[in-house]
């Protein structure tokens, strides 16, 4: 488990982004030039150790409470080494005093927008649930099942996590402060909906049940040349949008990232990159700056059919046959 992004807006904005040492107080995200990003000098440090055997280790706490607020700090890179350097004179009650003090010294001395953290720590709460109901750490394996095999298949556990965020994503309450983020999770949310519900019509339980594939429903058990053809079209059919509707799914789950290093994090996933797809060769499916900017990328079902040819990546085209 890793510092929720929710944890860290709590962290970083009771501590004014700025490390608690009171001889630094060090603003801890830089603005190197007009042009470049800002370069985040700020490290999360953990009191008790996130490891065992590392600075200040307790190997009865869970790695969960070790990940949690209250066992972190805010520091810049110099002091967070310092520190772990010299365990015996920062102590895990030194440490929750410095800590103590310098969001003490926060309150009394900055005038802090205390409505944008309580704002961003609902938007930085809603990202956590996306991430964990969206499986996005397993986006790679979990799309490939939907696109590489010709035929669309699911692990339940997956299919039953993207019914539950369906349908929690359509019931949050939102803050409104950052519109351009609320649209992209919308949008998110509509492809979603779209892709599970043309997924779903030909799915179908697997050896232990455990997976779920979709039918090849051209089989017949009495051959029937015109039966045959026309069945297998409307499989290829069905196939191809639903690889469609997951590159767009991907697609739309690369805006949501994007709005989220816009607003909350410019740092969120860095280390990842963007979501990536394997169809036939490994795909990055993102949004153009045109489709990216209109009031929702995603047109919906009926109109996604023929759009779906001008995307950057696409499987199949056209309108279903009556």
């Amino acid at each position: 488990m890793t510092v929720s992004l929710k944890t860290q807006k709590i962290l970083w904005g009771r501590a004014a982004a700025r490390c608690s040492m009171p001889e630094c107080r060090r603003q801890l995200v830089e603005d190197i030039s007009e042009t470049d990003d800002p370069t985040l000098v700020g490290e999360n440090c953990h009191i008790v150790a996130e490891k065992d055997g590392g600075p200040r280790s307790d190997p009865t706490m869970s790695v969960d409470d070790r990940n949690r607020y209250a066992n972190l700090t805010l520091l810049c890179n110099v002091h967070h080494k310092i520190i772990d350097d010299n365990e015996a004179v920062w102590t895990v009650d030194r440490l929750k005093d410095l800590k103590a003090e310098h969001e003490t010294w926060v309150e009394q001395s900055l005038g802090l927008d205390k409505a944008k953290m309580r704002d961003d720590t609902v938007y930085a709460g809603y990202v956590d649930e996306w991430v964990k109901l969206a499986h996005l750490d397993e986006w790679l394996a979990w799309s490939g099942w939907v696109l590489e095999f010709g035929q669309p298949r699911i692990r339940v556990n997956i299919y039953d996590d993207l019914t539950a965020l369906n349908r929690w994503l359509l019931g949050r309450v939102w803050p409104g402060r950052y519109p351009s983020l609320e649209t992209a999770f919308g949008n998110f949310r509509r492809v979603l909906a779209d892709f599970k519900e043309i997924l779903q019509e030909h799915l179908q339980p697997h050896g232990a049940g455990a997976e779920l594939w979709t039918k090849k429903f051209y089989k017949i058990r009495q051959w029937d040349r015109s039966l045959y053809a026309e069945l297998l079209a409307r499989y290829e059919f069905h196939v191809g949008l639903v690889s469609d509707l997951m590159l767009e799914l991907t697609r739309a789950a690369n805006l949501v990232c994007d709005e989220i290093r816009r607003h909350l994090a410019h740092n969120f996933r860095l280390a990842e990159g963007h979501l990536i797809v394997q169809c036939g060769e490994e795909l990055v499916p993102r949004y153009s700056p045109t489709e990216a900017a209109a009031p929702m990328s995603y047109p919906g079902l009926r109109q996604f059919y023929d759009e779906r040819s001008t995307r950057d990546f696409t499987i199949g085209k056209g309108q279903p046959k009556a």
